[in-house]
């Protein structure tokens, strides 16, 4: 998904964020940081802003929290981005659900 080596500048991925109506999204993106290729990811499952998001050592990518809607509701729930299945034809990364954390948060970082 995000590798350092596949990019002389390496890359970055760009989750979420929010409209000029102050509405939360669930996009994702991944940018090329030598290039600016900007490719689009599959959505988070949840619409979130001012969410933690860290890269795990085996490269899924774990996201928490955030603010999830317009009036500002902060949000306990958690996903990660993770390889198909073993063997799987499809070569696309898929965000699953994690169980919810004891406490909403956002403005956190990861």
């Amino acid at each position: 998904m995000v590798k350092e080596s596949g990019s002389v500048a390496g890359q970055v991925l760009l989750l979420g964020g929010y409209t000029k109506d102050q509405g939360m999204t669930s996009p994702v993106h991944l940018v090329d940081l030598a290039t600016g290729v900007c490719t689009p990811q599959p959505n988070l499952l949840q619409t979130r802003d001012e969410c933690a998001v860290a890269r795990l050592p085996d490269e899924r990518v774990v996201c928490a929290g955030g603010l999830g809607t317009r009036f500002a509701i902060s949000r306990s729930s958690a996903e990660v981005l993770e390889p198909p299945a073993q063997g799987a034809i499809d070569a696309t990364w898929i965000w699953r659900e994690l169980p919810w954390m004891s406490i909403d948060r956002y403005g956190c970082m990861g």
